[in-house]
């Protein structure tokens, strides 16, 4: 065995500790030229440190010319013995490659990575840190898992509200956002907030009020108390719905299937910003008969629907929209939604709320 201590609370990292040791051990002819060293394995046993860290002291001792790896053999002492005067100059060699390696290594974290990569990158450096203050592989899982519990946690207690004029948009918020903050998102109608006795108060316990940028001065209004939590985003149809529309022909006779008025006239504003001049009508689904929606799909060339109507529809007029498209008409699903930069925004925002100094942990 070899008579190297560790002291887990010291400032140096554990892997120099065990090289300068192995290295006195060798100045001093305690270890002798072509002497076997332990293997990484059964040295990190005898230690209690993980492999990798003896690796390290290993590879410093390589460098240093104190020990060298033969190849079948494992390392062996040097056969040239190494003065305190050689010594020193190594050490200097030393940092000077380091420097450049770490010069080298901001130049490598400088490269365009995957964001795989990246995540590797940072946790395996982390491990190697908690490695060289003495922490074992459990121990980092538990705390890994506790920090990651914790985070999760305030996550779940930030609450989201979305407040537009049409059930369709409101639609968008919750689909969007979802996979951005990993927790649902309340929503509400203008409509409903007016006829609230105290508004604010339906409001007051969510972190968060988004609305589209076209309503944040009627929120701000409606909610004055809560103004600080109002955000405005901007919504708009997506490049492929933009791209349908655009390519409508005059001669068709396009319908629109909605569930409020509101959103028929946005999707007429944009249709017609898309330079249709030809026949559009809608139809409130929700509240005409069956009989009547199936006598409107059967009169048009093109039908514009919002996202995720179909789960609402009762399986008679799915037949009729199935009916609809097998004779070849066009169904354009009017993808309303938050753009990329307002996403970046909030994703920002809600960050930056969640690691504010005094917040709860």
């Amino acid at each position: 065995m070899l008579p190297v201590k560790i002291n887990n609370h010291g400032q140096e990292p554990i892997y120099r500790q065990i090289s300068s040791q192995i290295a006195a051990l060798i100045r001093a002819g305690r270890l002798t030229p072509g002497q076997q060293l332990p293997a990484e394995r059964e040295l990190a046993l005898q230690l209690k440190v993980a492999r990798g860290t003896i690796k390290k002291a290993y590879e410093m001792l390589v460098q240093q010319h104190y020990i060298v790896a033969a190849r079948g053999r494992g390392s062996l002492v040097a056969d040239s013995p190494v003065s305190q005067q050689d010594e020193s100059e190594r050490e200097r060699q030393l940092q000077s490659r380091n420097n450049d390696s770490k010069t080298a290594n901001v130049r490598e974290a400088e490269r365009p990575t995957s964001r795989l990569d990246l995540a590797t990158q940072l946790i395996e450096n982390c491990i190697m840190q908690l490695e060289d203050v003495g922490f074992a592989w459990r121990e980092m899982a538990d705390i890994f898992n506790l920090l990651l519990s914790r985070r999760e946690e305030r996550f779940s207690q930030f609450a989201i509200a979305a407040v537009d004029c049409n059930p369709e948009a409101l639609g968008i918020y919750q689909s969007q956002l979802a996979p951005l903050t990993h927790m649902s998102t309340a929503r509400f109608l203008f409509a409903e907030l007016r006829e609230a006795k105290d508004p604010a108060a339906v409001l007051a316990p969510f972190d968060l009020i988004l609305t589209t940028s076209n309503h944040i001065e009627e929120l701000r209004s409606l909610v004055p108390e809560l103004a600080d939590k109002a955000v405005p985003v901007v919504v708009s149809p997506s490049q492929a719905t933009l791209i349908a529309l655009a390519r409508l022909n005059n001669d068709s006779r396009v319908g629109v299937l909605y569930q409020s008025r509101r959103f028929f006239q946005i999707i007429s504003g944009w249709v017609g910003k898309s330079g249709f001049n030809g026949d559009l009508s809608g139809v409130c689904y929700l509240d005409e008969k069956t009989d009547a929606i199936e006598e409107f799909i059967d009169d048009k060339d093109v039908l514009i629907v919002p996202p995720g109507f179909a789960v609402q529809l009762p399986s008679e007029l799915l037949h009729a929209i199935n009916i609809f498209r097998q004779r070849g008409g066009q169904l354009i699903d009017f993808a309303y939604q938050i753009e990329r930069g307002s996403l970046l925004y909030l994703e920002e925002l809600i960050k930056n709320l969640l690691n504010r100094p005094g917040k709860k942990q």
